[in-house]
């Protein structure tokens, strides 16, 4: 049951400062504010994993952390058809994510994923996204696949850097010979949806 693969290749948002940036224990928060000025709306979805805050513009979901409150909608400027579509978005991720934790499958279509990265960045998180449910891969199999083949570091970086976790599947990336490597929300949450996907690993 593989996730869709939505396009990664729409304008780069620029990053709010670090006094704007949300950061929740284990997450891999920030706002990202798009270049139009247009603040991303969020919506907080509860999982089995703890809350779950998504984060949406006009083009797509922007990020994905966990927070231990429940926040409220950050305002728009105004109704328009563009904020519209960001609370679609949100919507439709939100459904993605419960049918992710409920076991659904097929799985429902994701809306597109607008990450804000560099170039090398965004073609790991590509790599990522055609991970297939139970399935694992490494950060020198990715490496190789992005025919950088010493360049696992720099993948295990770039993994590291994913805003949009769970959607963009990083939690199946293991280090060499199978064992669990690192996860930036936690090994926790990482062994917990391995094993939601029935996987198994050695530590």
């Amino acid at each position: 049951m593989p996730l869709t693969s939505p396009p990664l290749d729409v304008p780069h948002w620029s990053v709010a400062g670090e006094g704007a940036r949300e950061s929740a224990r284990g997450g891999q928060g920030g706002l990202s504010v798009p270049k139009a000025g247009e603040l991303p709306t969020r919506l907080v979805v509860d999982s089995p994993i703890g809350s779950l805050c998504l984060e949406a513009s006009a083009d797509g979901l922007v990020a994905l952390s966990w927070t231990r409150t429940r926040l409220p909608t950050l305002p728009v400027r105004g109704a328009s058809a563009k904020n519209d579509q960001a609370r679609g978005f949100l919507r439709q991720g939100a459904a993605w994510l419960r049918a992710y934790f409920s076991g659904t499958s097929p799985l429902p279509p994701l809306p597109p994923l607008v990450p804000q990265g560099t170039a090398f960045q965004k073609a790991v998180w590509r790599q990522l996204v055609a991970i297939r449910p139970g399935t694992t891969t490494t950060y020198g199999e990715i490496a190789r696949g992005l025919r950088k083949p010493g360049a696992s570091r720099a993948v295990g970086q770039a993994v590291g850097a994913n805003p949009l976790p769970i959607v963009i599947p990083c939690h199946r990336v293991l280090a060499a010979g199978g064992k669990l490597g690192g996860y930036s929300s936690g090994l926790r949450r990482k062994r917990s949806l391995l094993a939601h996907e029935g996987l198994t690993w050695r530590s």
